[in-house]
C-alpha cells in the first residue's frame, strides 16, 4: 500500500482539532473561533478583509467567526474613521484578558504535540510543512 502524506495530514488534521477542541473550551471560544481570534490579539483593529486574508479562509467563514466572537463579548466593530465603508475589529477588554491564559494553553499544547521529538526532527517536520504550504500559497494567488 502507498504512503499517502495527504491522507496522513488529513487525519492528523482531525486528530489535532479534536484535541484543541478539549484545550479552547474552557476559554468559551471554539476551534474554528481561535485562529481569528489569535490573529486580532496580534493585529486589533483589523477590517474584516484583511482579517479573511490573514487567516486565509473565505469571507462566509469570517463572517461566522467575527459575528459569533462579537456575541461572545471578545471583540467589537467600530466604523474606520478614514473610511466610514469600513468596520474596524478591535478586542473588548475581555478579549484582552482572556489572551494570557489562552495562549500559555495553546503554547502548552504545542508543547505537548512534539514533547518527544529532538529539536532536528522538530526542524524537519517543519520545514517539510512549510514547503507544502509556500506549494500552495502558489498554486492558490
Amino acid at each position: 500500500m502507498e504512503k499517502s502524506i495527504g491522507k496522513m495530514i488529513t487525519y492528523l488534521s482531525r486528530c489535532i482539532q479534536q484535541e484543541l477542541k478539549n484545550v479552547v473550551i474552557s476559554f468559551d471560544i471554539s476551534v474554528g473561533e481561535e485562529p481569528y481570534y489569535m490573529a486580532l490579539t496580534q493585529n486589533n483593529g483589523l477590517t474584516q478583509d484583511e482579517l479573511t486574508k490573514l487567516v486565509k479562509v473565505d469571507k462566509a467563514a469570517t463572517a461566522r467567526m467575527v459575528k459569533s466572537l462579537e456575541e461572545k463579548g471578545y471583540i467589537i466593530r467600530e466604523t474606520d474613521p478614514k473610511d466610514k465603508r469600513n468596520k474596524k475589529l478591535y478586542l473588548t477588554e475581555k478579549g484582552r484578558l482572556q489572551y494570557k491564559p489562552l495562549s500559555d494553553a495553546l503554547k502548552k499544547f504545542n508543547q505537548d504535540l512534539t514533547s518527544e521529538w529532538s529539536d532536528e526532527q522538530y526542524e524537519i517536520v517543519y520545514q517539510s510543512l512549510e514547503m507544502l504550504q509556500k506549494r500552495f500559497e502558489l498554486d492558490n494567488r
